[in-house]
């Protein structure tokens, strides 16, 4: 049996576990190999030829590391890595049949998965099949990294005696001889791709830091010549800074893909991570989340789920690091390969990735979802330069008990590609997607704050209940705001202490717990969020205020703000509904 179909097969059949993406790419798979390649409209079609061919070159390749060091790697490539490197290579348009359909290679597991093994068999391969003088490149953050890849691949050339004399190992390169091709090992340095004619690139550990996308960026413009361009992007979890992971984007985006309708054909890859990890179960008669449960681990650990004994020293790993806080974090990160925020280590964050998650409802990202809107609260806080000045607009929904929140966050524009830098956060591109705004040259321009905070009110017909400020750089703006947006209740002054706030965060965070919380899409927002670590002052909670760059947590205390006056009118029945009742009593 062809061993993707075998693989595919036995994932949907239950006897491989593997987590809903991987299913489905599994079910997308067979519905092409068995039905839609044989439609005469369809584009594609999978190149028996190619994979015989395949098969031959890894008859000849050994291991040379591990415990499958010297042992062939016909015998012994698991299942999913046959799936990898067989939808990478054999599928190719009909009408072009030396043309592949697949350019792009995603892949996201665990620590321990042979990762690189399986980089340097797909660029074995491309060596063989693809066109002469082509150029390999293997990318990482840095050069050691880099340098990782490439001797495992110059140690499977020499494990692999009918492979040695094809190749000429170099320092810093090496040469596949029948083809005059060579492979050469680059660091994190984008200036270091470009110019060149990339047909074959490997990038590996891209959650390692966001400035990545420059190299990946520099090695995709080169691949335009080549008729088989390929990139393959392999990478293990990494812990989330400001809320923002080059990496985690990338295979959100491959997520969405596969489950499309109308998917990118060029785009494939597989996500290892388990699903819904967060989600409460019982385990062994106590209450716990799903991740906790040793029978998902293989969701993440493609190695584990197709060999037991892994299994083993996975639980060896656990046991020996779920007492020590940092090794027990790293181990959920890296050998659970779950995404987690960068301070869920120390326990004390205000909320975690996954809670927060749930709460995203995408209809409130449209003002015209906000018009007619009553009782609407508005929260900032302002910051001149540094600090990113935030607005929450939020709205008390009597129905369904729940707070709706749209965040805004500004900036000066002088200080976008220095802030991009600092915080690696790409503010250019989320401006563009209407997340953040540059308004102001050198300083925000806090009239100009003021008649966009205005114009969406009027616009969209919104009922402003009040306004709560921090009492930095406010003057002006609230004297605008009060001439033209007539308010039921007085602004209200808050001072950024645990004394006026402690209640309010207590509050906040109970109500995103309990389920009753919803905020409009907003990565800005949701790094504020995440990166809240609370501190006791006075025996009440606060929020940490630390490094101004790797801890924004602008759009948190602005959401405060806004609570801050919720929990005023709830308690003095001034909600409409509260109030109608209070007044017939």
């Amino acid at each position: 049996m062809n061993k993707s179909v075998e693989y595919a097969t036995k994932v949907l059949a239950g006897e491989i576990i593997a987590p809903s993406q991987v299913r489905k790419e599994c079910e997308n798979f067979l519905h092409e190999y068995n039905v839609l390649q044989h439609q005469k409209d369809y584009d594609f079609m999978w190149n028996d030829d190619i994979e015989l061919f395949i098969d031959e070159i890894i008859k000849e390749l050994y291991f040379a590391r591990g415990a499958k060091s010297a042992h062939p790697m016909y015998e012994n490539l698991a299942l999913f890595q046959w799936f990898i490197i067989q939808n990478t290579f054999c599928w190719v348009y009909k009408e072009f049949p030396e043309k592949r359909k697949t350019r792009e290679v995603i892949l996201t597991v665990a620590r321990k998965n042979a990762k690189s093994v399986l980089s340097c068999v797909i660029h074995i391969i491309a060596f063989f099949l693809d066109e002469e003088n082509a150029t390999h490149y293997i990318g990482s953050n840095t050069r050691q990294q880099a340098n990782i890849i490439f001797e495992e691949l110059v140690s499977i050339i020499k494990s692999s005696p009918n492979m040695l004399p094809l190749f000429n190992i170099k320092k810093t390169y090496v040469e596949f001889i029948p083809k005059n091709c060579k492979i050469v090992a680059l660091s994190g340095d984008a200036q270091k791709a470009d110019g060149t004619m990339v047909y074959v690139a490997s990038v590996d550990e891209l959650g390692a830091s966001n400035d990545i996308f420059k190299m990946v960026s520099s090695l995709e413009t080169g691949q335009f010549g080549p008729r088989n361009p390929l990139i393959i992007k392999i990478s293990t979890s990494y812990p989330i800074e400001n809320g923002f992971n080059y990496w985690n984007e990338a295979v959100e985006d491959l997520r969405k893909n596969t489950f499309a309708d109308d998917r990118n054909p060029r785009k494939f890859g597989l996500i290892f991570t388990i699903d819904n990890p967060k989600e409460r179960i019982q385990l062994n008669g106590r209450d716990a989340e799903r991740w906790e449960n040793p029978s998902v681990w293989p969701e993440a650990n493609p190695l584990v789920a197709e060999l037991d004994d892994l299994a083993e020293k996975l639980m060896e790993d656990y046991k020996t690091k779920k007492d020590i806080p940092t090794d027990f974090f790293l181990f959920k990160v890296k050998n659970l390969n779950m995404w987690m925020g960068a301070n869920e280590g120390d326990g004390n964050f205000f909320v975690d990735q996954h809670t927060l998650k749930k709460s995203l409802f995408e209809p409130a990202g449209d003002w015209e979802w906000w018009r007619g809107k009553k009782q609407v609260l508005i929260g900032l806080d302002l910051s001149l330069r540094i600090d990113n000045t935030a607005v929450t607009f939020m709205w008390y929904n009597q129905a369904d008990g729940c707070h709706y929140v749209k965040n805004l966050v500004f900036y000066p524009k002088d200080m976008e590609e220095f802030k991009s830098q600092k915080e690696r956060i790409p503010y250019a591109t989320w401006a563009r997607s209407g997340y953040c705004q540059a308004i102001g040259q050198e300083t925000v321009d806090f009239d100009e704050l003021a008649d966009i905070i205005i114009n969406i009110c009027q616009e969209y017909n919104i009922d402003i209940a009040s306004v709560a400020y921090d009492t930095k750089y406010s003057r002006q703006l609230i004297a605008k705001l009060i001439d033209n947006l007539p308010m039921e209740v007085d602004h209200v002054k808050i001072e950024q202490n645990s004394r006026m706030l402690g209640d309010v965060i207590s509050n906040l965070q109970g109500i995103i717990y309990e389920g009753k919380f919803r905020y409009a899409p907003n990565p800005l927002m949701e790094s504020a969020f995440i990166n809240g670590e609370i501190e006791f002052r006075q025996g009440k909670p606060y929020i940490r205020k630390g490094d101004k760059h790797r801890n924004k947590i602008d759009n948190l205390f602005s959401s405060f703000n806004a609570m801050k006056i919720s929990m005023y009118m709830e308690q003095n029945h001034l909600y409409e509904s509260d109030r109608k009742f209070f007044f017939e009593l």
